[in-house]
């Protein structure tokens, strides 16, 4: 990737521009021309220790770059090794976090929801025409207007269809099936 292919290179370079006045942290890249605005943007784009010189504004009189402080210099390797810190636990957190959702979404794909083959067949109704059939079957198709899980074993789904809204109240088994898992408002 382009992250990566920057910052092997950015270990070659032997020195790196930083300007409070002229520096830009999005469209920087080190350059004379193109200096970044903080040195903390200087030490993230190396990624890694050794790290180059890098040149500042200069406090003299007549002077553009000035190497940077031993204290500025410090400074900012504690912030670059604080950010680094925040990185990996981030990062370790996606992935325990994509591992729980995928281990939640292969014990869905295991339940199977079926139709009780004892009763009659549904029939295929739009929303506004529900209540004339109150206490029997119908097939509903809309879009989730609002989902508000309740617990574990609880949802609450607004469906919309054009015609009207339906309240839809899950529980046990079908809040526990894989298509509640990719269900999201639709917006």
């Amino acid at each position: 990737s382009l992250r990566s292919l920057t910052s092997r290179t950015a270990g070659f370079l032997s020195q790196l521009y930083v300007s409070d006045k002229q520096g830009s942290d999005e469209d920087g890249d080190g350059s004379e021309q193109k200096p970044f605005r903080t040195p903390l943007k200087a030490l993230l784009f190396v990624g890694k220790q050794p790290f180059p010189v890098i040149y500042v504004d200069s406090q003299k009189e007549g002077e553009r770059w000035a190497v940077i402080s031993k204290t500025q210099m410090k400074n900012t390797k504690k912030l670059f090794n604080r950010e680094q810190m925040k990185n990996e636990s981030k990062d370790k957190k996606e992935a325990e976090d994509a591992e729980r959702r995928e281990k939640n979404l292969e014990e869905a794909k295991k339940i199977v929801i079926e139709n009780d083959p004892s009763l009659p067949e549904p029939r295929t109704v739009k929303i506004d025409k529900l209540e004339a059939l109150r206490e029997q079957r119908a097939k509903v198709f809309g879009w989730v207007h609002r989902l508000r899980r309740q617990g574990k074993n609880l949802l609450f789904i607004v469906l919309r269809d054009g015609t009207g809204f339906l309240q839809c109240v899950l529980t046990d088994k079908l809040v526990l099936s894989v298509f509640v898992h990719v269900l999201y408002s639709h917006q």
